[in-house]
């Protein structure tokens, strides 16, 4: 598999614009990502209560509406670009990004194929003291498989062990994640669902915006090839790589 200048399962500490202009079109089977939501001044992770709060110095997470649109739509264009199949982006609305779920309903509305919801069955405290917490989140599918005719010919509705996907709304089995220091990683039960549903074993998946590793872990656990983005080499090294390599023994032990 070549993808130009990309090795395959790795992480890549970077921007993610960087690593996808070295792929070539169609080089990725599935995207599942949490890009940054806009959140202020520096990305914070951490309890505000136990004053452990971390802050992504790569990047500067209070961008003008304006800004974060932009380059929202250069992040899915290049996810549009180099990705075959489906791109699962995980999306949260607050006042510092107000008006992003209509905005990108319109500006990718000939890709929009589905709307995911997921239901939080124990949402998390308020990140800002003067708004509510919110108790569900966006997952819109971006595909390039005839969005109108909702046919998805990579992979359907269903599994084959039978089990089917029969509502767009996702709630948790169990809420495990296991993430260190990234309290807002994603939980692993959205990547394992949208990997599992929405490709085949030795299937490509990428995830952008990697954090602590969930969506690789999942890949990993899964069968999958994966390639990933993250900007922070602290998240890199110190613990998306653990966890993956602690997946990757187990998966040995089992055999």
């Amino acid at each position: 598999m070549d993808g130009g200048m990309i090795e395959i399962n790795k992480i890549y500490c970077e921007d993610c614009l960087e690593t996808m202009a070295r792929m070539q079109d169609n080089f990725i089977d599935i995207v599942v990502t949490s890009p940054p939501y806009n959140f202020g001044n520096g990305r914070k992770n951490g309890d505000r209560r136990k004053n452990n709060i971390k802050r992504y110095n790569e990047y500067k997470d209070n961008l003008s509406k304006e800004e974060y649109f932009d380059i929202s739509s250069n992040w899915i264009n290049e996810m549009l670009r180099v990705t075959k199949y489906h791109i699962f982006y995980n999306i949260q609305e607050h006042r510092r990004n107000m008006g992003i779920i209509d905005f990108l309903r319109n500006q990718f509305k000939a890709y929009l194929k589905e709307t995911f919801i997921w239901a939080k069955t124990n949402p998390p405290c308020s990140i800002e003291p003067t708004v509510c917490g919110r108790g569900f989140e966006y997952i819109f599918c971006f595909s390039k498989d005839a969005p109108e005719s909702f046919k998805f010919n990579y992979c359907n509705f269903s599994s084959r062990d039978g089990d089917y996907v029969n509502t767009s709304i996702i709630k948790a089995v169990n809420n495990n994640k296991e993430s260190g220091k990234h309290s807002f990683a994603f939980p692993e039960f959205i990547p394992e669902y949208f990997i599992k549903y929405f490709s085949k074993k030795n299937a490509l998946i990428y995830d952008p915006f990697l954090g602590s590793g969930t969506t690789v872990k999942m890949a990993v656990k899964l069968n999958r090839n994966w390639i990933a983005s993250e900007i922070s080499a602290e998240y890199v090294y110190e613990i998306a790589e653990k966890r993956i390599s602690y997946e990757k023994s187990k998966l040995k032990l089992a055999l």
